[in-house]
């Protein structure tokens, strides 16, 4: 896809996070695109984060980033996601960065990188007040979660795109799409507040939870079908939700 689809990105409902600033862009941006939209935030070292030709680069991509602010950015839109997360959610992304700089010189890439890389990608932050919900999720229960529950979507269940593959993902969305999720426990009042004092909460929960090196392993981010999620395809019926080679059963530990 090479054209702008702003009637895509006006309606699908896994846009929400980003929609705002995808309505001020009406072509694929470049990276001067996105330094003309301003810095979304500093870096650890208190140094502006700008985006950046990527052939000017000196360094590793995320040393660049924790040393002088400058965020490699292609013509292309898995970077032009990235660029809108970057704006979306700052402290988390931040945070990701520092993360990965604690760890890089800690010998072979590790767990906590792994981990790091698959919330970065295909990350989705699911806020839930309702342990309910939760434990559908983690137990792999998608017909309580999305069926039976359907109606607390958005009342005691939200799932927001932080993963910016997940956004280029949903430009021709397939069945097999799956996100892994940073479970945030809220309270109901939580869904009341609008949608960008949310994407604050959950923001600065992130980068304090990464910033206490509370992200260990992959096994942290349960998956989660994220088509499933009401609204988030156009054929939800039955059949859908019945098809068990994408909404898996959780694997049960194999006895001795």
């Amino acid at each position: 896809m090479t054209h702008w689809p702003a009637a895509h990105f006006a309606t699908h409902p896994g846009y929400a996070p980003i929609r705002s600033l995808l309505e001020r862009i009406n072509r694929l941006p470049d990276w001067q695109d996105w330094q003309l939209l301003g810095s979304p935030a500093t870096n650890r070292l208190g140094l502006p984060l700008q985006f950046v030709d990527p052939d000017s680069l000196t360094q590793y991509y995320e040393t660049e980033i924790h040393a002088l602010g400058r965020i490699a950015t292609r013509h292309n839109w898995h970077d032009c996601f990235n660029a809108a997360v970057w704006h979306t959610f700052p402290k988390a992304k931040v945070a990701l960065n520092a993360l990965h700089q604690r760890h890089t010189h800690t010998g072979p890439r590790g767990p906590v990188r792994d981990a790091a890389t698959l919330l970065d990608e295909c990350g989705l932050i699911v806020a839930c007040s309702d342990p309910i919900l939760t434990n559908a999720l983690v137990d792999h229960d998608w017909a309580t979660l999305f069926q039976t529950c359907r109606d607390d979507w958005g009342k005691r269940i939200e799932a927001l795109c932080f993963g910016h593959a997940n956004y280029e993902y949903l430009l021709s969305p397939f069945t097999g799409l799956t996100g892994k999720c940073w479970l945030v426990p809220v309270s109901d009042d939580h869904f009341a507040l609008p949608l960008f004092d949310r994407i604050a909460v959950l923001d600065a929960h992130i980068a304090a939870e990464l910033d206490a090196d509370r992200l260990l392993r992959p096994r942290q981010l349960p998956p989660l079908p994220f088509l499933g999620i009401p609204g988030w395809w156009a054929e939800q019926d039955d059949a859908f939700y019945a098809d068990s080679g994408y909404f898996r059963p959780k694997r049960r530990p194999v006895s001795a």
